[in-house]
C-alpha cells in the first residue's frame, strides 16, 4: 500500500483519485481553492448557471470506466443519455444540417438532403481515411504511455502522416466551403489556428460517427455530485483550500510542498492546472480559449436542443445548460473575432437579441486570467510531444489533466486519470 497525493481537485484529479483509492492505496486530494471540481463547477452569474462544456462527450465508455473501477456501476450513479443528433451545424441563413451519429448512411442522407447529392459521399470518404489512424492513436497514444516518437513503429508513423496539414488536407478532399467549416471552426472555436494542426487530428470526426455523442444528465452538476460521493466511499482524504507548488525529491519524489508545510508521499500525482516549481514546464505554448458570452434567455426564445454551430464569417458555438431558470435557456455562447455574437448569430437565423434577460461577456485574456487551463496550442506535430506527461516515467510523478497528455476533453481526461491508476496496481 502506498502513500499517494494527488494535487489539483478537478475533473481529472477526482478521477485518479478515487480509482487509485479502490487499488487499496492510501490517498489524499490537495485542492487549493474552497470547493472541489474545478471546470466542472457551472459558471454562475445574475442567478444563472451555464455549462462550460464538459457536459457532452464522445466515448461514453471512458467515463464508465471510472464509475466501474472505483466502486459501483455508472447506473447506480448517474444516467448518460444518447443525443440522435450529434451537433446542429448552421452553415448559411435557412440552412441547417441536423448531423446524425452511429452510421455512415445516415450522415450521407443528411448531408445531402442539405447540401446536395454527392456531398455526403465525400464527407464520408473523408472520415474513413481516418479509420487506421484511429487505430494507431486509440492503441499507441491512449491505452498507454506516450513516450514519444519511439511509441510507434515505422509503420504506424506512416499512417499517422504527422507531417501532413489538416486545412490543406481538407481543401484538397472537400471541395465544399460548407463541409471544410464543419471540419475546421470547431479547432477555431478551440482556440487553435488550423494551418498548424496536423492532419490526423481530423479524426475526431470519425469518432464522433462511430461513437456518438452523449450528454450527462443533470450536467456537470450531476457528475461532481456523484464523484464527490464517490470519494467519501473510498475514503479518500481530502483537504480543501491547501495549495501545493513543489514536490519533494525528484526520482523518486517523496512528497508535496504546500503553503501549511509538506505531505509525505510515495507517489504525487499532479492534476493540478500550473507545473510544481521543480519541474520543467512543456515548451508549447499555452492555449487561449475563444471568448464567451453567457446568455440568459426568456421563455419565448428560440431553443437548442443540443450544441449548434454557426458557421459563416467567424463562427459561434452555442452550448445550451443542462439546468435552466424557470422556463429559460442558459446558453454558454463561444466565438472569435471582433463581431457581437448575438448579432452574428441574428445574421444567420438565430435571432435572441429580444429575449436577453441577463448577459455576461468574458474576454479570452479575462478566461486565461482566471488560472483555467484550456490545454496547449498546436504548431505542428512535434507539440504532441512537447506538452507534460509525455515521455519516460519518471519514479513516483504522474502528470494528468487538462494541462496533460493526451488532450482537454471530458473522455481524454478521464483516459489520463486511468492509465496514472494503472501505474499503481499492485
Amino acid at each position: 500500500m502506498a502513500e499517494v497525493v494527488v494535487v489539483g481537485g478537478g475533473f481529472a484529479g477526482i478521477a485518479a483519485a478515487v480509482r487509485i483509492a479502490k487499488l487499496r492505496h492510501r490517498v489524499t486530494l490537495l485542492e487549493q481553492s474552497e470547493r472541489l471540481g474545478g471546470q466542472l463547477v457551472p459558471y454562475e452569474t445574475g442567478g444563472w448557471s451555464f455549462d462550460n462544456g464538459w457536459s457532452e462527450l464522445t466515448l461514453p465508455a471512458t467515463v464508465r470506466d471510472l464509475f466501474k473501477k472505483s466502486g459501483r456501476p455508472i447506473d447506480r450513479a448517474l444516467d448518460l443519455v444518447a443525443l440522435p443528433v450529434a451537433r446542429r451545424h448552421v452553415l448559411a441563413r435557412d440552412m441547417v444540417l441536423d448531423l446524425p451519429t452511429g452510421s455512415r448512411g445516415a450522415q450521407t442522407e443528411a448531408i445531402d438532403a442539405v447540401l446536395g447529392v454527392g456531398a455526403g459521399e465525400r464527407w464520408t470518404r473523408w472520415l474513413d481515411a481516418f479509420d487506421e489512424v484511429w487505430e494507431v492513436l486509440r492503441r499507441q497514444a491512449l491505452e498507454q504511455r506516450l513516450v514519444g516518437r519511439a511509441s510507434f513503429t515505422r509503420e504506424q508513423w506512416r499512417t499517422l502522416s504527422p507531417r501532413a496539414g489538416l486545412e490543406r488536407a481538407s481543401r484538397r478532399a472537400l471541395r465544399d466551403p460548407a463541409l471544410r467549416a464543419m471540419v475546421l471552426d470547431r479547432h477555431r472555436l478551440d482556440g487553435q489556428q488550423p494551418r498548424a494542426l496536423p492532419e490526423l487530428l481530423g479524426v475526431v470526426d470519425l469518432v464522433e460517427r462511430s461513437f456518438g455523442r452523449w450528454r450527462i444528465d443533470g450536467g456537470t452538476t450531476a457528475l461532481l455530485a456523484a464523484l464527490e460521493r464517490r470519494l467519501e466511499e473510498r475514503r479518500v482524504d481530502v483537504r480543501l483550500s491547501t495549495r501545493a507548488h513543489d514536490v519533494i525529491g525528484s526520482d523518486p519524489v517523496s512528497g508535496v510542498v504546500t503553503d501549511d508545510g509538506t505531505v509525505d508521499a510515495d507517489v504525487v500525482v499532479w492534476a493540478a492546472p500550473g507545473s510544481p516549481g521543480g519541474v520543467q514546464e512543456s515548451t508549447a505554448l499555452p492555449l487561449v480559449p475563444a471568448a464567451r458570452t453567457y446568455l440568459g434567455l426568456g421563455p419565448y426564445a428560440p431553443r437548442l436542443a443540443q450544441q449548434t454551430v454557426v458557421h459563416g464569417g467567424t463562427p459561434v458555438r452555442i452550448t445550451p445548460s443542462a439546468t435552466h431558470v424557470g422556463d429559460g435557456q442558459a446558453w454558454t455562447v463561444e466565438h472569435v473575432g471582433a463581431e457581437d455574437p448575438v448579432l452574428s448569430l441574428r445574421r444567420l437565423g438565430i435571432d435572441v437579441e429580444d429575449h436577453v434577460l441577463h448577459r455576461e461577456d468574458v474576454g479570452s485574456v479575462d478566461l486565461v486570467r482566471s488560472g483555467a487551463r484550456y490545454g496547449w496550442q498546436w504548431s505542428g506535430w512535434r507539440t504532441a510531444f512537447a506538452v507534460p506527461g509525455v515521455g519516460p516515467l519518471r519514479s513516483g510523478f504522474l502528470r494528468i489533466g487538462v494541462n496533460a497528455h493526451p488532450g482537454p476533453s471530458t473522455e481524454l481526461v478521464a483516459l489520463g486519470a486511468a492509465a496514472a491508476a494503472e501505474t499503481l496496481r499492485p
